[in-house]
């Protein structure tokens, strides 16, 4: 009789298609313009009167968010090389557990002479080590 020690990757019930998207319109001086409700609940802005005149988005992600990885997140919001992702992560108190956002620049829009950013933020699966014993 052996003892055996697997361990493998299992992975939150996220349905691919259903995700939900946080969509935002920022300025070149960071301030959100348009927020849905899943960004807005991204970002804990839970009511309509939360988001403030001139409210900015990095100020928000940092209070709640780590940055990842940190070079990506250098010159936003222009976009990294297409090769590079960024991402938002969120560590709950007291919890092993972490939930990831990848955050995308989808369109540079030029708006009455001024620069706006369309942004996804989207739930990303993560996945969690499960360590299961057997005997063989």
């Amino acid at each position: 009789m052996h003892n055996v020690t697997a361990v493998s990757p299992t992975f939150s019930l996220i349905n691919r298609n259903h995700t939900p998207t946080g969509r935002l319109l920022i300025n070149d001086a960071d301030e959100i313009i348009y927020a849905n409700t899943q960004a807005r609940h991204f970002l804990g802005l839970l009511s309509e009167e939360s988001l403030q005149a001139e409210q900015k988005l990095m100020p928000l992600l940092h209070q709640m968010y780590q940055f990842y990885p940190h070079t990506a997140w250098q010159g936003w919001p222009k976009r990294p090389s297409p090769a590079t992702n960024r991402y938002l992560i969120y560590r709950p108190p007291n919890s092993i557990h972490h939930a990831m956002l990848k955050v995308e620049i989808v369109e540079k829009i030029l708006l009455g002479g001024k620069n706006i950013w369309a942004i996804n933020m989207q739930l990303v699966e993560t996945p969690r080590m499960t360590v299961k014993h057997l005997t063989v």
